[in-house]
């Protein structure tokens, strides 16, 4: 009956133009997979008289659809139309995003792209990321160490896990990369290592001299990371000595490895400069460019200046070209030294507004690392850190806390924000279907309000001579900040413990905060914008999302900084990631922000950013 019904069920379409510069590539795709899984029937892209299940990322990518392309998406069913429209807004929020990136992309190349004369032999290619090095070149061998050997299906499982652990790596800049290769290998079938690798195999396949023919070395990746694992395989081997890095091909999962070796340069043969490995040259800031044929390069033997930034190899430089290779190279240093030596002086703008530049900590020895890099207090302290295994007791809290107060004039403390989704060991919480929505930050008062105030005394008694910030995480009211508050307040009174130079605000991360602010202003000392949580729930996407990705340049997320700015009466201070980033830098200080809070290794960087302002 339902067969013969469904003879009868109108199909509904849509004709749109792929609008993004890049075409859709892996990211988007994997958007678009998320979104058609979303409704409970067939949905399709048509294209060349090819069709791809939408549902599935693997076959919308083998579409190879470019910039200009025109498709026509069918579909039928109850709320059709609804999915029609749903998947074209996706298509056009994805356009715009894409031509942002890609507009800044091409103006950071052709601004390295300034070619230098060299006397040598010259080999050209494309510049990938900017830098000029000399050293000797070392090929890319196969000499491999072995491991204990696995079976496919504790291969998968394991590769899977190690996916999850890059994706989830804070130091990664491009990790959701590795969020786009695990939605990958969950897409791929896995009954047995052999249809495993036949899907493999087909899929690139399909994207051979398609626009997302860079993809492939993603689908190698996997493929090489199940097969080590099954096979024993380990790391391949890598010269401890300064070297340039020849290979005919590189995979994502191997840049973190070279990049802590004695890398000076890479030169690959024939990647896209927005591919994955492209992308993650330029997060390590590793001088690379790629070629269209490496064999002359392999068997030299002198040294050879890369010069990354003219897009070209002096394959056998003169000794003026050494001059001017080395000439560069500290150019490039000097700027890095200055920057350094510069660390310890104010954040002044060019028109004179002075931004204070704050530091967020997880322990100890990066407090360290903060202040030896030039910050001029403490703006986030995670304190998550002490109760990782075991609860730790009181003197132990006391104790941490103390050493790292006297180190700084003002250090801004987090409460312990830990929940459903940041298990601990000892904390017992309910399994939550929504973790990032349930018991997190300053819910723990409501329900685990011994450890709380535990936790507040040692904040309290550890407090010196400079001020401390006490802030809460995850609030979303008004009441729920007044209570907590309270409770610290009644803490100091029992205890005799005064509170000068002690002061209370929040984390602005909960979109609630937003319509509050003239609310909150009658009863915070400050506010700090946690911008990755922030963004997760403006945008109700779990920023750990497999294949989903968050616009971090979104106006919205600017107008919501625009909007607390406007709105406070008391101090304002940015201390999620967006903080650290270079490229919004002006646009924070244009916004009124006066408080940075950032990565320690970022402070030289971004206080040299700030005067160019």
């Amino acid at each position: 009956m339902r067969l013969i019904k469904d003879l009868f069920v109108k199909k509904n379409s849509i004709t749109v133009n792929i609008e993004a510069i890049n075409g859709l590539h892996l990211r988007p795709c994997a958007k678009i997979a998320s979104l058609a899984k979303e409704f409970p029937f067939d949905i399709n892209f048509i294209f060349n008289n090819q069709s791809a299940n939408a549902k599935n990322m693997n076959e919308i990518l083998s579409l190879g659809l470019e910039y200009g392309n025109e498709i026509t998406i069918i579909t039928k069913g109850k709320n059709a139309k609804d999915a029609l429209n749903e998947i074209k807004t996706l298509l056009d929020e994805l356009s715009t995003h894409d031509s942002k990136i890609s507009s800044s992309d091409e103006e950071l190349l052709n601004n390295e792209n300034q070619i230098i004369s060299y006397d040598g032999e010259i080999k050209a290619g494309v510049s990938i990321c900017g830098g000029v090095c000399v050293a000797n070149i070392h090929f890319m061998n196969s000499e491999l160490c072995g491991n204990e050997k696995m079976e496919f299906s504790n291969a998968l499982l394991k590769s899977l896990d190690e996916l999850e652990i890059l994706s989830n790596d804070n130091e990664n800049r491009e990790k959701d990369i590795f969020l786009a290769q695990k939605a990958m290998l969950d897409n791929l079938p896995n009954s047995s290592y052999e249809i495993f690798n036949k899907a493999i195999i087909d899929s690139i396949k399909m994207l051979e001299n398609t626009a997302n023919q860079s993809k492939i070395a993603d689908y190698k990746d996997i493929e090489k990371r199940v097969f080590d694992k099954m096979n024993g395989i380990l790391i391949k081997d890598l010269p401890s000595y300064d070297f340039i890095l020849i290979s005919n091909e590189l995979l994502p999962s191997e840049i973190k490895n070279i990049s802590t070796s004695g890398i000076k340069g890479v030169i690959v043969q024939n990647i896209s400069p927005r591919s994955h490995v492209a992308l993650l040259l330029r997060s390590y800031n590793i001088p690379s460019i790629t070629v269209d044929d490496i064999s002359k390069l392999i068997n030299i033997d002198n040294e050879i200046i890369l010069d990354a930034s003219s897009g070209l190899v002096a394959i056998n430089p003169s000794r003026n070209d050494m001059d001017i290779a080395n000439s560069r190279i500290n150019k490039a240093n000097m700027k890095s030294k200055s920057d350094a030596s510069d660390r310890f002086e104010t954040a002044t703008t060019k028109s004179g507004k002075i931004i204070k530049i704050l530091a967020n900590i997880t322990d100890y020895d990066s407090a360290v690392e903060a202040k030896e890099s030039g910050c001029e207090g403490i703006g986030l302290l995670r304190t998550e850190f002490l109760f990782q295994t075991t609860k730790p007791t009181l003197d132990k809290q006391l104790y941490e806390y103390s050493r790292i107060f006297e180190l700084f004039d003002e250090v801004t403390v987090r409460t312990l924000d830990v929940g459903g989704d940041k298990k601990l060991p000892y904390l017992i919480i309910p399994d939550e279907e929504n973790p990032f929505l349930g018991v997190r930050g300053i819910r723990l008062f409501e329900t685990h309000l011994d450890l709380m105030k535990e936790q507040l005394l040692a904040i309290l008694l550890a407090k010196q001579s400079g001020e401390v910030k006490i802030m809460f995480p995850m609030v979303a009211t008004v009441d729920e900040f007044v209570n907590a508050k309270n409770i610290a307040v009644d803490i100091a009174t029992k205890n005799d413990i005064s509170l000068d130079g002690i002061s209370f605000g929040i984390m602005i991360e909960v979109p609630s905060v937003l319509f509050l602010i003239e609310e909150f202003n009658k009863v915070v000392d400050f506010y700090s914008i946690g911008t990755n949580d922030l963004s997760q729930y403006l945008f109700a996407i779990d920023r750990t999302h497999a294949s989903l990705k968050i616009d971090s340049y979104s106006s919205v997320l600017f107008d919501a900084i625009k909007l607390i700015r406007k709105q406070s009466t008391k101090p304002v201070s940015i201390c999620g990631e967006l903080a650290s980033d270079i490229k919004v830098i002006k646009t924070l200080v244009d916004i009124g922000i006066e408080t940075l809070s950032v990565t320690p290794a970022m402070i030289p960087t971004i206080k040299a950013r700030i005067r160019d302002v």
